[in-house]
């Protein structure tokens, strides 16, 4: 079945010419209330009859799709034709926003993780939950704390498939140069002392982008949940507070603060360089991803170069891993729900996910099947039991980590004491969580 992928370049074009005239927006059409379909059923003969599917993605994630050959046997077994509608990574969420508003809101939509909690502020996804207790799905087995993404006030309106979490990914040979070895690596203190040593041999300790606004709960960043500490948490009111007066937030910004000394000074080094550097032999550590493993580790001129382990323990005991990734949703808009619950029941199957996934699988059964089931993901799969998202996802939490971030980076860049930084970014934090309480 012939695909037709929908150019974004026109929905975006639309919905600036509906503004510019001063318009009203067209109503969505009244979105159809069909029952789910039977939990596995396929037609029985080819279908005479069918109709299109929008799936709106981000691009990167829509290629993995159109090469995985699932449309195409989705498309067999359903009578459906997906009709792709891409986006770029740093349009994701405002596009499918502004198709919302127009009334073009697509069947299917991927909602990073970040977005789930404004999107359903905005009346744009369906309570899944209905249809998750008349299908065959079992949560179960899938990482928990990307369910919980997935659900606002107990209900489920998106569900996780393509998950990551951090690891420490290292240089074997800068390693052995420096006189230290794998297990080293296991605590915060063993990490700064090889990046210091690396540092004094001619490399890199690790490299990444300071002025990127998630960098303080990612990236560098996000070795402060090594002390077991989050931004911010939800209290038992509901409260959102501010985290940063905790004592394990100093010993971890003086222990971020001495690892930069060890980095390059260039703030504007994307992830993209930093991860050629790594793979040119420049740089000793770097904070590693599950879609690393295919788009970074054939830079290496020797892969085995590279190790791999969980992240390091701090010294009052405790570790922890940033989780992030996307879910799939059914808009609530949508003008083919069925088909929209049909390609979520065939899409949460582990084989199926597997195969379209760019970072981990949400279900764990699908570490099973290619390419998960290699030693190159054994890493992974132990950090993953522990992983969590470094905040909670609140509609503003983008907003408060670049709140953060501006006295995070002052901070490394030691144009303010870590004391003030914290203190500073305390209150800032907290004025913004003050919105939402």
């Amino acid at each position: 079945m012939k695909k037709r992928i929908l150019s974004i370049l026109l929905v975006v074009s639309l919905c600036v010419s509906l503004f510019a005239c001063g318009g009203n927006p067209a109503p969505a059409s009244p979105a159809p209330t069909p029952s789910a379909p039977q939990p596995g059923s396929t037609p029985t003969e080819t279908p005479t009859e069918r109709t299109p599917l929008t799936m709106y993605m981000w691009s990167s994630s829509a290629k993995i799709l159109e090469a995985s050959g699932c449309i195409e046997d989705f498309e067999a077994k359903y009578p459906y034709d997906i009709e792709v509608i891409p986006a770029e990574y740093d349009d994701l969420e405002n596009t499918a926003l502004m198709m919302h508003t127009t009334g073009q809101d697509p069947d299917v939509q991927q909602v990073n993780n970040s977005s789930v909690a404004a999107f359903v502020e905005a009346g744009m996804l369906a309570d899944l939950d209905s249809w998750i207790a008349e299908s065959k799905l079992d949560l179960s087995s899938y990482a928990q704390a990307a369910v919980n993404v997935g659900m606002i006030d107990g209900k489920h309106y998106a569900l996780p498939y393509d998950v990551d979490c951090r690891i420490l990914a290292y240089n074997k040979t800068i390693l052995a140069e420096c006189n230290m070895k794998p297990e080293d690596l296991a605590t915060t203190d063993g990490v700064l002392a090889f990046g210091k040593a690396a540092h004094e041999k001619g490399y890199y300790a690790m490299a990444g982008q300071v002025s990127k606004n998630v960098f303080c709960i990612y990236d560098l960043g996000g070795f402060m949940l090594c002390w077991g500490v989050r931004l911010y948490e939800q209290d038992e009111s509901g409260k959102y507070l501010s985290q940063l007066t905790k004592p394990e937030v100093k010993e971890y910004l003086n222990w971020a603060v001495e690892m930069y000394e060890y980095m390059p000074k260039d703030t504007n080094i994307d992830d993209t360089m930093a991860r050629s550097m790594f793979a040119e032999g420049k740089v000793a550590m770097l904070w590693w991803t599950p879609s690393q493993v295919a788009s970074v580790l054939p830079k290496f001129a020797n892969p085995d170069d590279v190790g791999f382990t969980t992240m390091p323990t701090a010294p009052n005991g405790k570790s922890g891993s940033a989780m992030g990734g996307y879910l799939f949703a059914v808009s609530e808009n949508a003008k083919n729900k069925e088909g929209a619950y049909a390609w979520m029941e065939y899409l949460n199957t582990p084989e199926n996910m597997a195969k379209i996934t760019r970072g981990l699988p949400a279900d764990t059964r699908s570490f099973g099947f290619e390419p998960y089931n290699k030693p190159v993901y054994d890493a992974f799969k132990e950090q993953y039991k522990t992983a969590c998202f470094p905040v909670p996802l609140t509609p503003i939490y983008t907003e408060v980590a670049e709140t953060w971030n501006t006295f995070y980076g002052q901070a490394l860049l030691k144009d303010i004491s870590v004391d003030e930084a914290i203190a500073k970014g305390d209150a800032a934090v907290q004025a913004k969580l003050d919105t939402l309480n």
